[in-house]
């Protein structure tokens, strides 16, 4: 199964760097999210509701969910759309994906996870990727807002990660995982909606800019609905920590699809960075053949 799950997530998260970038042609920063956020969730809910599941998930779920969502989509959507907003599409992803560090750290705490060396290794491999990306991207120097606001979804990211999977350890009892995604985006929709009221008078919503709702319309079916029905069922397999350092390969997707889509330099620097990005994602990937006698 995680042969499909995962591609799909890498690719889908991926392109939504450049196409979050483009969606801003047709609309602004958080009505964009509006209208992705909704749609997807009742999508999601459709889907567990057609595969046999309540559409409520059961009352003792219910703050789980809430909480989760709010640091899982609320934040993070709000933090992301900020700092692609000000800092560019290129290099926001590797930035946001220094998210397996934030939720390594906090499921030892939550979740009494163990931090095993290949782990630890991983991490340090990617936060070393990381940092000859920042090291490179002169706008981070001027724009320091925007380094923080991405930074800060990355730790909205990983805190939203490990609650996300503190439901999903109960099995059977933790609920269905597109009703728990569903209902976390529309969940996550409330503080956004706050944003976007005292955002409203900078609004704009521009339906001749065909590109931008393209944009709009993959990143609702894909990035989010589709993407989001394989990360809730990650999350079921795999410990937060090992699951988060799988979506390494999200920031080498998202950089090249930038480069690519939106005309990125690239250099020597980023391919190394990649490139360690990638071993970071084997270590927790492959896994050891036991020893034969």
């Amino acid at each position: 199964m995680t042969r499909v799950l995962l591609p799909a997530v890498w690719i889908f998260w991926g392109i939504a760097y450049p196409l979050m970038s483009w969606s801003l042609q047709a609309a602004d920063m958080f009505s964009t999210r509006l209208i992705i956020m909704l749609p997807s969730g009742l999508i999601l809910l459709a889907i567990g509701v057609l595969g046999g599941a309540p559409a409520l998930p059961e009352r003792r779920l219910w703050g789980q969910i809430v909480l989760s969502g709010l640091f899982n989509m609320g934040l993070f959507q709000i933090f992301l759309i900020c700092g692609i907003a000000l800092l560019g599409p290129s290099r926001t992803p590797i930035i946001v994906y220094t998210m397996p560090a934030w939720s390594s750290l906090f499921a030892v705490f939550l979740l009494k996870e163990r931090i095993s060396a290949r782990i630890a290794l991983s991490l340090f491999l990617s936060l070393v990727a990381v940092g000859l990306i920042i090291s490179q991207e002169t706008a981070v120097r001027r724009a320091p807002v925007g380094t923080l606001l991405t930074l800060l979804a990355a730790i909205s990211f990983g805190i939203g990660t490990v609650l996300t999977k503190r439901t999903a350890l109960k099995g059977e009892q933790g609920g269905d995982p597109s009703i728990n995604a569903g209902w976390q985006l529309l969940v996550g929709m409330l503080p956004v909606i706050v944003v976007w009221a005292v955002y409203l008078p900078q609004a704009y919503f521009r339906p001749e800019e065909t590109r931008g709702l393209l944009a709009l319309l993959i990143l609702t079916l894909c990035s989010n609905a589709l993407a989001y029905f394989c990360w809730f069922r990650i999350l079921q397999i795999f410990p937060a920590s090992v699951a988060s350092l799988t979506t390494l390969v999200v920031p080498c997707v998202g950089f090249g699809s930038s480069a690519l889509l939106a005309g990125a330099e690239v250099s020597y620097l980023d391919f190394i960075a990649l490139g360690l990005i990638v071993a970071a994602v084997a270590l927790v990937l492959i896994k050891r053949e036991p020893a034969r006698s």
